[in-house]
């Protein structure tokens, strides 16, 4: 009994589909990475910070800041700065800070909210800042040493009051545009504080 000749030649389209078929398996996962990359389809989300990274880096010393404690242990703080008076805008950066400071939950015994300010507050400013931020810590630094750093900063950083966030070695991480929702820098400190075992 002799095959016949359709019967002998392996089938052309069936060869044809597995070869399509390796293809597929092998390029068809690229090609559905690259599409997805390129549409920002399922694409984890990013870490970048959304507050500003301070660099180059500087030290709360490099302002005579007087806190303690720094270093290992010591706690993550939400530094408002003012060069002149704490008037509306500075005391809308302090409640900031505390509602941040707030909203970290669990966390929120690693943070602090300071208020630094060039000289001491008069007696009047500290029992309105007691009365409504009873949790607030106050300290002073130099206003002179302070600009200095800045000079390399952008220009809106020196001028009024800022809201920075300092680690617990002392260095000055983020700076916190009062233009910006306060939601993006308590992203940034949860993250910090879940990636930190410093403070």
């Amino acid at each position: 009994m002799s095959l016949t000749e359709s019967e002998q030649r392996p089938s052309r389209p069936r060869g044809q589909l597995k070869l399509l078929a390796i293809i597929a398996v092998v390029v068809g996962p690229i090609a559905l990475a690259a599409l997805m990359a390129q549409l920002n389809l399922g694409m984890p989300e990013g870490h970048a910070n959304k507050s500003a990274l301070v660099e180059p880096a500087i030290q709360i010393s490099d302002w005579q800041l007087a806190v303690e404690p720094v270093g290992y242990g010591a706690p993550w703080r939400l530094l408002v700065t003012h060069t002149g008076t704490c008037e509306r805008q500075c005391m809308a950066l302090v409640h900031e800070a505390r509602q941040i400071n707030v909203a970290v939950g669990r966390e929120a015994g690693r943070v602090t909210h300071v208020l630094a300010s060039p000289v001491a507050l008069r007696a009047d400013e500290v029992a309105a800042l007691e009365a409504q931020f009873p949790r607030l810590e106050r300290t002073t630094f130099d206003s002179n040493a302070y600009l200095k750093s800045l000079q390399t900063q952008p220009d809106s950083w020196l001028i009024g009051p800022q809201l920075w966030l300092v680690d617990p070695l002392g260095r000055v991480v983020l700076h916190h545009s009062a233009s910006q929702p306060g939601k993006d820098l308590l992203d940034d400190l949860k993250r910090l504080l879940k990636l930190s075992k410093v403070g």
